[in-house]
């Protein structure tokens, strides 16, 4: 393998792994709990909260667990891409309103980022989802092994 390809490799691993994690923490937890916490940054109705809270962790295991396993590379990172560059602007917004946000609400209840914090988090994921695209499919994965017929 290139050292692209190990790169490739390892910035899918990462994002899926958290992906997976961050959905996880979210969609265990009622969920009320996250959509306070959307709802708190004031982008959407109130009543897109809960909806929304409800879909986004599943949509996070369901993206998380394809880049894990590498099924639909290019699909998989690009749909994190998207969450990731939504994620920044949603915190971006919050940053410039001046809204007093104590968690980004990036991990549910089990890790608390500022949105300071989660804007420099999302930042990294953004830039680990664009190198994990750019390796599309790569090795070690579903797509590449199904590809060869193994």
């Amino acid at each position: 393998m290139k050292p692209r390809d190990w790169t490739s490799l390892a910035a899918r691993l990462v994002v899926g792994a958290i992906l997976v994690y961050a959905g996880a923490a979210k969609a265990t937890a009622p969920a009320e709990e996250f959509a306070l916490i959307i709802d708190s940054y004031a982008l959407i109705p109130p009543s897109m909260a809960l909806p929304l809270a409800g879909l986004l962790p599943w949509a996070e295991l369901l993206v998380g667990w394809a880049l894990i396993l590498g099924v639909g590379g290019r699909a998989a990172s690009s749909a994190a891409l998207g969450m990731f560059g939504v994620f920044l602007a949603a915190l971006g917004s919050v940053l410039a309103r001046g809204i007093p946000l104590p968690n980004c609400g990036c991990f549910g209840g089990a890790i608390h980022f500022t949105p300071a914090q989660g804007l420099t988090f999302d930042s990294l994921m953004l830039a680990l989802s664009w190198a994990a695209f750019r390796g599309g499919t790569g090795p070690l994965s579903l797509d590449s092994w199904s590809e060869r017929g193994l």
